[in-house]
């Protein structure tokens, strides 16, 4: 909610009719009722003597939705001024408590807690998810109820405020669940907690007076204690292996054949992933790169491995090569080629080399693809950094080209008995190609590039043109391998399919891929305008890219209907040439250069 810095009037007393009328509302509103303190004494707890409020404005999310209220300061004894609550107008709820009012009340909300990775994300502006709760889950957690987050070794000290989206105490299991669990409103680091001298320091632990639903009681104060005790175990067994450099929780230990099942599922990943772009790879291959290349980029990360935490979303640690029980790479292309997977040769000196990978095999086409990894997040100094970080480069966009049969060479699919309604790569094509000349002995036997034209692939690949009768007539009846293959990809109709950084992957659409148009042009005689179209089609939020445009180019920025195009289809504007930010922008959101069209219309270089 506020990792925007909120601009706030100057702060007027609070009057102490109105400090008791508002501290009572809360006392209501909240049950609150600590046994054994008078209310006047609760009543100064909540807003002590001296508090003031000063009105406030900010924006919030992608669409800078403006937002208004009143923050409320005051003193709890012996500490300096803090922001206690901060009330929104038209938001529910409309007051909450900052963790300062949570440190001096601590039964005030029920405490939900967690661990300390999901305390470094939520510090990053995300909410509470389900599968990061951790049982026994207070009474008080009821479905729009307030809430605090904590770290459960330190269960009595809140960190975060929010409101519950699910009704969290009727939660019997988190582990399989999916889900928002706490709308996070106010979290230690955000822009509400340094306001007035750069933040406060945590407490590392609170006396709490009492117990109840509202606190952490007796029962399960034990619990959170015998957890902190198995972790310290399990740390011990697994300090080597499970060290994690972001801070995230332990990961257990893989046994080797969980490891082994991880190298061979990878090599699985990569031949399917790589089958429509062989070119890529210039084999022979050294047996280092063919890892670097094959495996390495598609192993799984921890959470692929029970007990499956998705917020371990980096390679598991035991992903390494002498852990398996191959041992090293020498052995392991050798079971590979067992399988018929790859063809390997032994060099002078003992060097192995993959000659050839088997793009066809049965394993490697139907294999079921995993969430790869995700790349570690950067640490950026600055309020800003952790934000900044998560949006920076998160994949790159992926552009397919696709084919499909069509006119005369509609005969050769029927032929050989492919489907003429299906889509196919161009490595597809030339497969179907190559096994086709094959089957029928049309290579000339002394040089395997030269294929012999039966009445098929004449009738089938050359047009009824003037040139093309005339390459047919000089051919001779014999045509190059590669060439033959041009032509079979140049008779379908041309299609692509694109994959967005998050996996999404788009139907077949006709013709070329799209490109996103940057076009710069005068507006009301002199002012220069950057419009962006196009970014729907590669999974980028207009909105989002118009927040950032805005911050990065120091300038105003608008998202509006796209001129010319179908309803629905956005463009952003923002003032002056901003060529180089926008591709800047693009870039971090995985859209590359040649994916990217720039039109200058103001008269400039391009």
């Amino acid at each position: 909610m506020f990792k925007k810095k909120p601009s706030v009037k100057p702060q007027s007393s609070l009057r102490s009719s109105d400090r008791r009328k508002i501290a009572q509302s809360i006392i209501s509103s909240l049950s609150y009722n600590p046994t054994g303190i008078p209310e006047a004494t609760v009543r100064n707890l909540l807003l002590p003597d001296g508090t003031s409020s000063g009105k406030f404005t900010t924006t919030h999310g992608p669409d800078l939705a403006p937002v208004n209220g009143v923050i409320y300061f005051g003193p709890h004894p012996d500490s300096e001024e803090r922001p206690l609550w901060v009330k929104i107008d038209r938001h529910i709820p409309e007051l909450f408590p900052t963790c300062y009012t949570l440190w001096a009340n601590p039964t005030l909300l029920p405490i939900l807690v967690t661990n300390g990775y999901v305390i470094e994300r939520i510090s990053d502006g995300a909410d509470l998810m389900i599968p990061g709760l951790i049982a026994p889950f207070p009474e008080g957690a009821k479905l729009g109820a307030l809430v605090g987050v904590a770290d459960y070794r330190r269960p009595e000290v809140a960190v975060a405020v929010g409101v519950c989206e699910v009704d969290v105490s009727a939660l019997h299991e988190v582990e399989g669940e999916r889900g928002r669990a706490v709308r996070v409103l106010h979290w230690v680091g955000d822009e509400v907690y340094k306001w007035g001298g750069g933040g406060g320091k945590v407490p590392e632990s609170l006396k709490v007076p009492g117990e109840g639903e509202a606190g952490v009681d007796g029962n399960m104060a034990e619990k959170l204690a015998g957890l902190e005790v198995k972790e310290k175990a399990q740390m011990e067994e697994t300090k080597e292996a499970a060290k994690v450099d972001d801070g995230q929780e332990e990961i257990r230990q893989l046994e080797t054949k969980e490891i082994d099942a991880a190298f061979y599922a990878a090599l699985l990943f990569g031949l399917q992933t790589l089958a429509s772009n062989p070119e890529a790879l210039d084999f022979p291959l050294t047996s280092s790169a063919f890892v670097e290349k094959l495996v390495h980029p598609y192993l799984p990360p921890a959470s692929h491995f029970p007990p499956h935490n998705y917020l371990q979303s980096q390679v598991h640690p035991s992903l390494v090569l002498k852990k398996t029980s191959w041992k090293n790479i020498a052995k392991f292309l050798k079971m590979l080629q067992g399988k018929m997977l790859v063809n390997t040769k032994t060099r002078n000196g003992g060097e192995v080399v993959v000659l050839e990978v088997n793009w066809e095999h049965p394993e490697a086409q139907s294999f079921k693809k995993y969430k790869l990894p995700e790349a570690p997040k950067e640490k950026v100094g600055g309020s800003g950094g952790a934000a900044e970080g998560e949006q920076g480069k998160i994949g790159t966009v992926k552009v397919e080209a696709l084919y499909r049969p069509n006119g005369k060479g509609v005969k050769f699919f029927e032929e050989i008995g492919a489907g003429t309604k299906d889509f196919y790569t161009s490595a597809d094509l030339k497969t179907m190609l190559n096994t086709y000349v094959d089957s029928n002995k049309l290579a000339n036997p002394n040089n395997k590039r030269l294929i012999t034209l039966n009445p098929l692939l004449s009738n089938s690949f050359f047009l009824s043109t003037p040139a093309d009768e005339k390459d047919l007539a000089s051919a001779r009846g014999v045509y190059k391998r590669d060439l033959l293959a041009e032509r079979l990809i140049k008779s379908c109709s041309p299609y692509h399919r694109i994959t967005t950084p998050s996996g999404e992957v788009s139907k077949p659409k006709s013709g070329a891929a799209p490109k996103v148009e940057i076009i710069m042009e005068k507006r009301q005689g002199r002012k220069t305008v950057t419009r962006i179209i196009g970014l729907e089609s590669f999974g980028v939020d207009p909105k989002q890219m118009a927040e950032e445009l805005q911050r990065v180019c120091a300038g105003a920025a608008t998202v509006g209907q796209a001129q010319g195009l179908k309803p629905g289809l956005m463009e952003v504007a923002v003032q002056g040439s901003m060529e180089k930010e926008v591709r800047g922008a693009l870039e971090k959101r995985g859209v590359g250069q040649r994916l990217v069209g720039v039109t200058d219309k103001t008269g400039g270089k391009k």
